[in-house]
């Protein structure tokens, strides 16, 4: 078999898929392809349509997997990046409901779901091991749905910037935590008022004055690139977010 990328082998390492043997997961990959998607760039579409599945590996970037309504308005489910697979629901029911987007220019790796079920079917550690990626992503969406019906409107705001927060590209080594490091340096999201109203259920006049409020608090900083998260702790405070824990994470 031949050798897999670098930076394929990094991500599955990261994703569930890395808590198996290499004997396991390597024959899902035997097919695969690597997928570059620009901004807004859709990578699979919903569909209710039967022995329909979507599968992707994200190498990098950021995804949105969102359901639209009937009359065309969208609903972020979650965020994706490096080491999440998607469409995992989509290989066992064998239809897709959800549709995932680039946030960013992102690259990902398009598995082939019935190779992924079919290795389910016959090793019970991969099956399981999909089962906890599912029921950790099931908790997840439940705790984002929570957050926006209870949270007030500064918390949904403050949670989603954490939520799309990326390195500052004008600083790819600034990936830090401290809530005192320069602009420059600060986790940038990529995302305007109509983004961020469309996935917390607001306005989007609302989210102008919230954000102007962040940056009078020195919470955030205006950039052409985005909004830079100024003081991560400040606004890990506003959101609460000790108060949701990510479900998918292991001891």
């Amino acid at each position: 078999m031949d050798e897999l990328p670098y930076e394929w082998v990094k991500a599955i390492e990261a994703s569930f898929l890395g808590r198996l043997p290499p004997r396991t997961w390597r024959p899902l990959f035997e097919r695969a392809r690597q997928v570059q998607a620009a901004p807004k760039a859709i990578l699979y579409t919903e569909t209710e349509q039967e022995r329909t599945a979507h599968l992707v590996l994200v190498l990098d970037g950021l995804v949105r997997v969102y359901r639209t309504s009937r009359a065309g308005r969208e609903v972020t489910l979650r965020h994706a990046r490096h080491g999440d697979i998607l469409g995992l629901p989509s290989v066992v029911a064998q239809v897709s409901p959800a549709a995932a987007q680039a946030v960013i220019p992102t690259r990902v790796v398009a598995m082939s779901a019935p190779a992924l079920r079919a290795c389910a079917q016959r090793d019970s550690r991969l099956a399981w091991a999909m089962a906890e990626e599912m029921a950790g992503s099931l908790f997840n969406i439940q705790e984002r749905l929570a957050h926006n019906v209870f949270a007030p409107v500064r918390g949904r705001v403050a949670r989603y910037l954490l939520d799309v927060a990326m390195p500052n590209p004008d600083d790819p080594t600034a990936a830090s935590g401290h809530p005192t490091i320069a602009a420059s340096q600060a986790p940038i999201a990529a995302a305007s008022h109509e983004d961020i109203a469309a996935a917390i259920g607001t306005l989007r006049e609302v989210v102008a004055r919230t954000l102007a409020a962040f940056r009078d608090e020195g919470l955030t900083r205006r950039s052409d690139a985005g909004i830079i998260l100024a003081d991560l702790d400040g606004l890990r405070a506003v959101a609460q977010s000790d108060e949701f824990r990510d479900f998918r994470s292991r001891p």
